[in-house]
């Protein structure tokens, strides 16, 4: 409800239309009800045709003019949060855009629910729902009109709408508990469905058939279980808001009924008054589902609240008037999250500009990681990243990441053109720098051979290439950007001998230009190559230096 008064709040203009529409189309309602009473007393007991044309003609304009007036509350109510919708979906995605690493530990599932709450409480909040909240208010309307009518008929109106809020207001809180088991469930079903489809492979190859099946049997027990719950509740309010009006109109025509014979009321006065009733509880009778929703949505505001909280990248940022390629690790030390002891530690090294440094050591020591601190990707336990005497933290992201030429282990696309995916790096490059970054890296023969060129759209984040044509790919879209410092993670693995060289020859000439490049390998030539070497399975000792072989370095 306090999000609902927030947003009402917000729009006073769109409030006061909402009203004076509201009103209309409730006034206008009465005509019905009227005619009823009319034609009874009047046509019935006298005959004239004139007058039940007359009143036919008057109710059906009455009719039309209500229908129109609705219309217009609901094109009204749609403009109700629409900005504040924008904003929060655009901030919620904002936020997976730019996330610290810090927020890795979220997991992928609470990301995507904190995506989809935002439509949730866009739907909660929808036309319909506000549209019958505006009703409320005007169920006094009919009740002071069957006051007038007969008071005691009005208080057995009066009696019903208090019941069913109450049982709307209790089916809310069972609702409200049912509703948050099952949200986690199917988050629970959800990583076990991207298990299948993400995994098959070893799934089949390691047994995991039963052991994820005998999971996914007791999660569908427990949906099933939660989801009869719910239905269970919902049909609980349901059916005690239509016995509700049965049992309304059973003691407003009984008691009616009585008035009539004492001569204290009409037979067109109880009919109409038995209408008017019913408009009167009808608000209410949907209060249970409305409320159901706006549980919902209280639902989703928390977990938007929680994840509005995630620490995002700075916007803003140091910028170097120039930078050389400069690189230092002052005392790192990196622990991925929810790890109890750190990959390495302690580990220190100066790379002048220009200079190659090789990271080597045992799968799992932290070479990628090395990399991914050095892109600003992750973020150190201890100690600092510099570039050029500066603590990268201190840089803007977006400048700092134009700076370096980043090949990962696993390299993947945007969903979109190969074109696209080099343009998002350089948007200053033309189709003839296309080609030629692509002939150096000897992608071309590969996007050659594809239908439609530089013009065809990767799928499924470019895993549908082979491994060679993904990182070939992959190293041209690194160069696009024409960073001073190079980093490159295991550059040979997946590439055969031809790729294999050149990649060797993409370094010579890297490193007679003057880049600064750091390779995680474990390339012997690589290796032999570069003008440091630091071996992380020795955490905390300086980087020894290696003679440099020309073929690799220039130094």
């Amino acid at each position: 409800m306090r999000m609902l008064l927030l947003r009402l709040r917000s729009s006073p203009r769109l409030v006061a239309r909402m009203l004076a529409a509201s009103l209309a189309a409730n006034l206008l309602g009465v005509a019905a009800s009227l005619y009823v009473m009319l034609v009874l007393n009047r046509y019935v007991s006298h005959g004239v045709d004139a007058t039940l044309a007359a009143l036919t003609a008057g109710v059906v304009l009455a009719i039309c003019f209500e229908h129109v007036f609705r219309r217009v509350r609901l094109r009204t109510a749609a403009h109700f949060g629409r900005a504040d919708n924008e904003r929060t979906a655009t901030g919620v995605f904002g936020i997976l855009l730019t996330a610290r690493p810090s927020a890795e530990a979220q997991g992928d599932a609470s990301k995507r629910e904190a995506a989809r709450a935002a439509d949730t409480i866009d739907t909660v909040y929808g036309p319909a729902n506000l549209a019958a909240l505006f009703d409320l208010p005007f169920a006094a309307v009919f009740i002071v009109l069957v006051m007038l009518i007969s008071w005691p008929l009005a208080l057995i109106c009066a009696f019903s709408i208090l019941i069913a809020t109450a049982a709307g207001i209790l089916a809310q809180a069972d609702m409200r508990t049912a509703g948050a088991e099952l949200s986690q469930s199917a988050a629970e079903a959800q990583g076990l469905v991207n298990t299948a489809i993400q995994n098959r492979e070893t799934v089949a190859a390691f047994a995991g058939a039963r052991p994820l099946m005998a999971e996914w049997q007791r999660n569908q027990r427990a949906l099933r279980a939660l989801r009869e719950r719910l239905s269970s509740s919902q049909g609980r309010a349901q059916a005690l808001s239509q016995s509700l009006q049965a049992l309304q109109g059973v003691f407003v025509i009984a008691v009616g009924a009585v008035l009539v014979v004492r001569g204290e009321l009409d037979v067109g006065a109880l009919i109409g008054a038995n209408l008017l009733a019913s408009k009167a509880l009808a608000p209410f009778s949907r209060l249970a589902q409305i409320g159901e929703s706006m549980a919902m949505a209280r639902q989703a505001r928390t977990k938007l609240e929680a994840f509005a909280r995630t620490p995002v990248e700075p916007g803003g940022g140091a910028t170097l008037m120039r930078y050389s390629g400069g690189l230092e690790f002052r005392d790192v030390g990196f622990a991925p999250q929810g790890a109890a002891a750190p990959l390495f530690s302690h580990v220190s090294f100066i790379l002048p500009a220009g200079g190659v440094l090789a990271l080597k050591g045992r799968n799992g020591s932290g070479k990628s990681a090395a990399a991914r601190l050095i892109v600003g990707l992750a973020e150190p336990r201890e100690g600092a990243v510099l570039a050029d005497g500066v603590d990268i933290r201190t840089l803007q992201p977006d400048w700092w990441r134009r700076q370096v030429a980043y090949l990962p282990q696993e390299p993947t696309f945007l969903n979109m053109t190969i074109r696209d995916n080099l343009l998002a790096v350089n948007s200053r490059l033309s189709d003839q720098d296309i080609h030629a970054l692509l002939k150096r890296t000897g992608a071309d023969r590969a996007v050659a051979a594809c239908a439609q060129g530089i013009d065809t759209k990767l799928r499924s984040h470019g895993m549908e290439l082979a491994v060679g044509h993904r990182r070939r790919l992959a190293l041209a879209r690194a160069l696009a950007g024409g960073g001073r410092l190079v980093v490159l993670d295991e550059p040979t693995d997946g590439l055969d001998a031809e790729g294999t060289a050149v990649i060797y020859r993409i370094l010579i000439d890297l490193a007679r230009s003057g880049h600064t490049v750091v390779i995680a390998s474990h390339d012997p030539r690589i290796l032999q190559g570069a003008s440091l070497i630091l071996d992380l399975d020795q955490m905390g000792r300086q980087p020894s230096r290696a003679a440099p072989e020309p073929s690799l370095s220039a130094s």
